[in-house]
Parts: C-alpha cells; sequence; structure tokens
C-alpha cells in the first residue's frame, strides 16, 4: 500500500513544478496554460490518490476518494483541451469540447452523489477501494472514448506535421499512452479483479517523457529558460560544493593559524572560486549544449547551408528566404530580417523577416542607422558599439524596432544595398569574434547573391514588357486581319435590317396581320442578335489577348480551349493564305497548371510563325498526348524549315531567321522564357524544304511539384 500512496505523492510533485513552471514562463500563450492545466489535474488525482491510499478508516478514504475522482473526471477535458490546442485544431474543436466538460461535471455531480459507487471496502490488503455503479460503468465507456478522441488526433496531427513538430506530437503521443496505461490499471480493482495497479508509477514517467520533450525538443519554446536554470544550478552546486568541502578540510588548519577566525579560513574558497568561476560555466554550457540543445554551431556547415541553399540561387525571393531561415536554424537565434534599397523611394524597406512583430518597417537615408552602415560599411553590435557613440539613443531605438543585436551591412561596389539583422541568441549569449568571423564574409556574398538576382528579376521585367509590345504590335496587324471576320457579320445584319425597312417602305407588309409582322420583325432581330453577338465575341477574344497574364502559374488550363482560341484570332489569316490548320487534340487530355494568358501568348506565337514560315499552300498541326508523366504539345508545319547551323541558335535574342525589318528576334526568346516560367520545355527538329516541329512539355498536375 505505501509503494501505491508514494507514486501518487511521487506524481504530484513532479505535475507541480512543470506546470507552474511552463505556465510563468509564458502566462498569455494558450499552449503553455493547456499544459499548466492538464498537469494541474493529474496532480489532484495524485494528491487524493497518495492520501486515500494512506487513509486507515473507510471514512477518511471516501473523502480523499471523491477529490481523486474529480481529478481523474477533468483531467481527460484538460487532455483534450491540449490535444486541441497542440494539433491547432481547437478553434473548429471548442463545442465538442464545452459538451465534454458539461457531462463531466454531471458525472463529477454523480461523485459527490455517491452515485458512481456505493461505498469502499479493502481489498487485498490494497487500501479501501469503490463498489461501482451503472452509472460508473457509463463513465467507464465515456473515459476510455475520451481517451482514443485525443489520440486520433495526435495521429492525424503527427502524420500531418514535418520536422521538429512531428517530433514534439511522436512523444506526446509516446507520453500519452504510457500515461493512459499507468491510470487504466486502477480500474480492475474497481471491480475486484486482483491486478494491483502497481504500473500507476507510469503516471510519472508520462510526466518524464513531456520533460525532456520540452528540454530536448522545444516542445513549449521555453529552452532558454531551461538551460539558464541548468546552468545556474550547476554553478550553484559547484559553490556550494568548493565552499564546505574546503571549510572541512581547512578550518583546523587556518583556525589554528589566525587564533580561531573562521572568516580566514574561507579564504582559499573564494580565491578557488574566484578562478574556476568562469571555466566552469563555460564548461556547464557546453554540456547543456551538447547533451540538451546542440546549440554550438558548426560553422562548416553554415557555410555549406549558405553556399547550396542560398548562393546557388538566382531568384530574389527565394534567395532572402532561404537566407533567413538557414541564419535563425543555424545560429538558433530569435528573429532575423533583411533590408533592402528600394531605389524608386529611395528607402530601406524590411522585405523579408522572420520573428520580428513589425513586417513593414522602412527607414530613409536620413535614418542614423542608416547613415551610420553607409558611412563606415562596418557591422553594428548594440551591446558593444552603441557605448562609444553619441546619438546611441536613436539607433538603439531604431535596433529595437528591428528586434536585432547585431546588423550586417550589404555592400556591393561601395554603396550599401541593404543589411542583415540578426536577433538574440536563444541561448542568450553574445556574439562572438568566432561568429563575426563567418558572418562578415557571408554577408558580402550575400550582396553578390541579391544584386545578381535583383538583375534577373529586371530582365524578366524587360522580357514581359518587350513581349508584350511585340504582341500590340501584332494586335494591329490582326485587327485588319480579322476585319473581315467582324465585317461579315455586321454586314448580314445590316441587309437583314435594310430588307426589312425596304419591304415596310414599298408596302409589302400592309396585307399582313399584326401577328405576322411582328413576328417578322422578330426574327430578323433574333438574326441581328446572332451576327452582332458573333462579331461583339471575336472583339472580345482580341481585347481579352491583348491584356498581360496575371503571372499566377497554377491555373488549370485546357490545352484544346486555348488552342481554339488562338485559331479564332489567327484563323482568317492562315484561310488567306491558303494555310490548312488540323487539330489533333484527345477529349479526355488532363488538363496543365500554367498562367493561362502565357499559354495562348506561346501557342498564338508558335502558330503565326509557323504560318509565316509556309510561302503557298500548307498545313500547321497541333498534336497532344500525355506521356511519361507530361502533357506534349507538337506545332507541327509544313514550311521551309531550319537549316541545321541555324536551329541552335533560333532561342537567342534578336535571332531572326526572317528578312530584315520583318521580325525583332524576339518571339522564340520570350517564348522559352514564357515555357520555362510555367515550368515546361520546348525544344524543335526541322529539315530543310519539309518543314519544323516545336515540342512543348508540361509536367502533370498531380506530378507537379509546387
Amino acid at each position: 500500500m505505501s509503494f501505491l500512496g508514494f507514486t501518487g505523492l511521487i506524481n504530484t510533485a513532479t505535475c507541480i513544478f512543470l506546470g507552474i513552471f511552463v505556465l510563468l514562463q509564458n502566462r498569455r500563450n494558450i499552449q503553455n496554460i493547456s499544459y499548466f492545466v492538464l498537469n494541474f489535474f493529474v496532480a489532484l488525482y495524485s494528491f487524493g490518490y497518495f492520501f486515500w491510499q494512506f487513509s486507515s478508516d473507510a471514512t477518511t478514504a471516501v473523502a480523499w476518494f471523491k477529490i481523486l475522482t474529480v481529478g481523474i473526471i477533468l483531467l481527460n477535458n484538460a487532455y483534450l483541451f491540449f490535444v486541441f490546442v497542440f494539433v491547432n485544431i481547437l478553434q473548429t474543436r471548442k463545442k465538442l469540447l464545452v459538451s465534454c466538460l458539461f457531462i463531466n461535471i454531471v458525472f463529477i455531480a454523480l461523485n459527490f452523489g455517491n452515485l458512481l459507487y456505493t461505498n469502499l471496502v479493502p481489498r487485498y490488503n490494497l487500501g479501501f477501494w469503490p463498489v461501482p455503479t451503472r452509472f460508473f460503468g457509463i463513465y467507464l465507456l465515456f473515459w476510455f472514448w475520451q481517451c482514443l478522441y485525443g489520440f486520433y488526433w495526435l495521429l492525424k496531427g503527427e502524420k500531418a506535421a514535418e520536422g521538429r513538430r512531428k517530433q514534439q506530437i511522436r512523444y506526446f503521443k509516446v507520453a500519452a499512452i504510457i500515461g493512459f496505461l499507468g491510470g487504466a490499471t486502477n480500474w480492475p480493482m474497481w471491480y475486484n479483479i486482483y491486478i494491483p495497479p502497481y504500473t500507476n508509477i507510469l503516471i510519472s514517467f508520462y510526466i518524464g517523457i513531456v520533460a525532456y520533450a520540452i528540454v530536448r525538443h522545444q516542445l513549449l519554446d521555453i529552452e532558454v529558460i531551461i538551460r539558464r536554470a541548468v546552468v545556474f544550478a550547476g554553478l550553484f552546486a559547484a559553490i556550494y560544493g568548493v565552499f564546505a568541502f574546503f571549510t572541512f578540510l581547512t578550518q583546523d588548519i587556518f583556525q589554528g593559524i589566525t587564533g580561531g577566525n573562521r572568516w580566514f579560513a574561507l579564504i582559499p574558497s573564494i580565491f578557488i572560486i574566484t578562478i574556476a568561476l568562469r571555466p566552469l560555466e563555460s564548461f556547464l554550457v557546453n554540456v547543456t549544449d551538447k547533451y540538451l540543445f546542440q546549440k554550438k554551431y558548426d560553422y562548416k556547415e553554415l557555410l555549406r547551408a549558405f553556399a547550396d541553399d542560398v548562393l546557388s540561387v538566382m531568384d530574389l525571393k527565394k534567395i532572402l528566404n532561404e537566407t533567413i531561415n538557414t541564419l535563425i536554424n543555424t545560429l538558433r537565434i530569435e528573429n532575423c530580417g533583411i533590408l533592402l534599397l528600394n531605389k524608386d523611394k529611395n528607402i530601406y524597406e524590411l522585405t523579408a523577416s522572420k520573428g520580428i512583430k513589425n513586417k513593414n518597417l522602412t527607414f530613409d537615408r536620413e535614418s542614423l542607422l542608416i547613415s551610420y552602415l553607409e558611412r563606415s560599411k562596418m557591422h553594428l553590435e548594440k551591446n558593444k558599439h552603441l557605448q562609444q557613440m553619441d546619438d546611441k539613443g536613436t539607433i538603439k531605438e531604431d535596433m529595437k524596432k528591428l528586434e536585432t543585436e547585431l546588423v550586417l551591412p550589404l555592400v556591393l561596389h561601395d554603396s550599401l544595398i541593404g543589411a542583415i539583422t540578426l536577433g538574440r541568441k536563444k541561448s542568450g549569449e553574445p556574439y562572438t569574434q568566432d561568429d563575426l568571423d563567418i558572418l562578415i564574409p557571408l554577408s558580402r556574398s550575400e550582396a553578390v547573391a541579391i544584386s545578381n538576382a535583383q538583375v534577373m528579376d529586371d530582365l524578366s521585367k524587360t522580357q514581359a514588357e518587350a513581349a508584350q509590345r511585340e504582341k500590340m504590335a501584332v494586335i494591329g496587324t490582326l485587327a485588319s486581319g480579322i476585319n473581315h471576320e467582324i465585317c461579315n457579320p455586321l454586314g448580314i445584319a445590316r441587309g437583314q435590317c435594310e430588307v426589312f425597312l425596304l419591304n415596310a417602305k414599298d408596302g409589302l407588309y400592309e396585307k399582313r396581320s399584326k401577328e405576322e409582322q411582328v413576328y417578322e420583325a422578330m426574327r430578323i432581330m433574333e438574326k441581328v442578335i446572332k451576327e452582332t453577338d458573333r462579331a461583339t465575341a471575336i472583339t472580345k477574344k482580341l481585347s481579352s489577348f491583348a491584356k498581360p497574364g496575371t503571372g499566377d502559374i497554377n491555373e488549370d488550363v485546357n490545352i484544346e480551349q486555348e488552342v481554339d482560341e488562338v485559331n479564332t484570332l489567327v484563323g482568317h489569316e492562315l484561310k488567306l493564305e491558303k494555310i490548312d490548320f488540323v487539330k489533333e487534340i484527345p477529349r479526355n487530355l488532363t488538363n496543365i497548371r500554367a498562367d493561362r494568358k502565357q499559354i495562348q501568348e506561346i501557342f498564338f506565337n508558335l502558330i503565326r510563325n509557323a504560318g509565316q514560315a509556309i510561302n503557298e499552300r500548307g498545313r500547321i498541326t497541333v498534336r497532344a498526348r500525355e506521356e511519361d508523366k507530361k502533357v506534349v504539345i507538337d506545332i507541327e508545319d509544313t514550311g521551309h524549315g531550319i537549316s541545321e547551323d541555324r536551329l541552335g541558335q533560333i532561342f537567342n535574342p534578336f535571332y531572326t531567321t526572317k528578312a530584315p525589318g520583318k521580325g525583332t528576334g524576339l518571339g522564340l526568346f520570350i517564348v522559352k522564357q514564357v515555357i520555362q516560367r510555367n515550368r515546361g520545355n520546348i525544344s524543335v527538329k526541322s529539315k530543310v524544304g519539309e518543314g519544323t516541329t516545336f515540342t512543348l512539355e508540361f509536367p502533370q498536375p498531380q506530378y507537379l511539384k509546387i
């Protein structure tokens, strides 16, 4: 009996300590609050369990048993609360949580009304155990349901999570299994089944696993506090031990020399502590880092990660995000941001950040922080350089806004293009010279990478503008080309109206009834509407084609539909040139994910180019198929073809096979850029005198990595 009682005492102490400790770190954080609530009710159950096991009579046992039963009933509600917060579903499960609480309150009322069990009787020398009622059987089913439902969401959350979060959920899942197995072993004794609940101690293992997850996998983001607590406890124990040892060892010797003065006997202790304090602190920090947090980062790892994930990228947004993630994960800092110069506005903007509350910070060139960086081209450390400045107050305010401890300038060709801001280390340590020796060269490389990405970004914009200009130039040609397509329906509509008016003027409708006249008028109006709709549709398509794409490369694009749209625009021109247009596209062809307008522009350029490559009668064939997880489109013409020596140059900018003045040489270059932007590829085959085939390949959506 005493063993079971002491398991309750151990469980109570560990739960109360951890619950309060976590809550005090962040009393507003819902995760910390839910953890405290869970531990509180486990502690309440364990506290009642301890005194119930040590009760010497049935009356006292009943009183404590009612308390532990309240803990049992409510800890499941607290468990669901913690799980819902932990896997981010609290908002959608609030009503369910409240409903469970209401049901559990009903069971608490039954507990105090002596309706869950009739009385307590001694069993197998293991204390006083209850005799359950039918109501308890209902509660037991509800208890198991709550356990399984919370566990179901842990499994679902683990499956959806990645990285550290997956590890955190996995640890809590294991802890929950162990904890509930420990608690469930008490139920058989209620039914007079001799299975001693010695595994009740597993509840302490549950608490221990959660504690380990907090320390080892930053379960509740209190890593720094734990680290400092460990270091402080180690220092305190070491100092106390040194004092005690030398006081005991030397007091007789020194008291004899100093005439019994005990204060002089402490001199060796003070001397040794003074010498050993700093090395001892460093040792404890290193041990804590190594076995708990592994804080010390590998400079080689930082260089490798930076080279692989940052310097090899040409997309500006990706460079900024990869830089921030690499620095935060490797240096283990609380936040990181990158300021970049906006040349149009002549200000420095917080372009990318993580962990900084204000995402819209801007600084003009008059800012003392920017002025210092532009003038000195040197890094700025909050705890070091600000002490030496007269205007440190204003700069300190700027650094406070950025929540930064260290600012690294991004300098290119002696010009400040931006800055990297690094927040406080989670370990609480300052930035060292070793840190600066690696971070300063990295900031120089970062400046080059950002500059290159900006050049590429500007080039992409220039290409887009050039493509739009070329398209607008083509629109003018198209407008005259499809004039016939528009004039035809309008001419028919006009003719129908003129015939009606002439017939009316000549009196041809006088002998007809009003119903017949109205019918004739309606028939003509319907035809006029139909023909004007035809003309309107053509002008709408022309207008739509003139607009630039949205830039959204994840639209659902139907290949056949876009080919038909293009054919509406160029079809008349092809007919005039006596060129047949053949479409061989399966009805069930998979749609691709791309910018619909840009795909339309690609087809327009290639089909129109194909038409211009045919001197006399010929044929353009557009085929599509699915193969090797891709949608493949061939645009084939029977034109004059391209010689092999020119074939490798046709995608180069300003290269054209057309006669002087007939083309800019940007069409195919832009087509290739746009296709690649939409995650596709283009290739070409050609034979002089026989024709050319352009092949486009786009990944099928189910195999697309977005």
